[in-house]
């Protein structure tokens, strides 16, 4: 299946969800607004910030196609209500202490079709390392796509949205079911498309455990019996030894 982009030059919306984010979120959005790419909006989501973040937004607002700040139930919340603010074909999430660092303009003609996830590589600087090229089933059933690196069609949130479940890693689960649904498909692209905070962001830190709680059944759902076995076995065992005290920590 097949189907072209609404036009040869998509519409790309940059989504930022912050909060109490004024450390660094200026760099964050200067990386965006200093785009030339004239199919650009950007748009912001701030869960009512007490820490100054929303003079931030203010001083960068007439660069904003929208920007709302309001309490929400966290990230994938406030991810889901800002697709619901915007109008472009693709849509790219980043963070408030990332950095877009791609040319769009030099991206866009690579989104040429309304059903497909395009996706590229993150730098993550604490590790000092590109992550992580191009992902087939067993890639992506171990470990996710970095979304700050994703370009999703709008086809994608038109489906479904971010699973509130899943407090820290909705994206991954996301993008099992986008990969398993035959009216999708992935495309990788070599570029290097932003700068992903792996030294303090949540989801490096922390464990989601209604995640890791339901990790065996997606693997079953979502990918062949070749990768869901072994991995969904892995899992299992390592739930186990924790029981017992014998690992800690979680897995990402």
């Amino acid at each position: 299946m097949s189907s072209a982009a609404p036009a040869s030059r998509p519409r790309i919306s940059v989504i930022t969800v912050v909060r109490n984010g004024a450390g660094t979120l200026a760099d964050c959005v200067e990386s965006v607004v200093r785009q030339a790419y004239p199919k650009l909006e950007y748009v912001i989501v701030d869960g009512a910030s007490t820490d100054g973040t929303v003079d931030v937004i203010r001083r960068y607002e007439g660069r904003l196609a929208r920007w709302v700040s309001e309490p929400d139930g966290g990230v994938y919340d406030a991810m889901n209500k800002a697709v619901r603010l915007t109008t472009g074909d693709f849509l790219l999430f980043l963070g408030a202490d990332d950095q877009l660092l791609c040319d769009l303009a030099q991206v866009a003609p690579s989104l040429r079709d309304s059903h497909t996830v395009y996706y590229g590589d993150a730098f993550w600087p604490a590790h000092n390392r590109r992550y992580d090229g191009r992902f087939g089933p067993a890639k992506l059933a171990a470990r996710n796509i970095c979304h700050q690196a994703m370009f999703y069609p709008r086809a994608v949130f038109q489906k479904y949205s971010f699973d509130l479940r899943y407090r820290l890693q909705a994206d991954w689960e996301l993008n099992m079911r986008c990969f398993s649904d035959p009216a999708l498909r992935f495309d990788y692209l070599p570029v290097l498309v932003a700068r992903y905070n792996d030294l303090t962001g949540s989801s490096t830190r922390q464990r989601d455990l209604a995640l890791e709680a339901d990790y065996p059944g997606l693997l079953w759902r979502h990918f062949p019996a070749r990768v869901a076995l072994p991995l969904s076995a892995l899992a299992l065992t390592g739930r186990a030894l924790r029981r017992l005290g014998v690992l800690g920590g979680g897995r990402r």
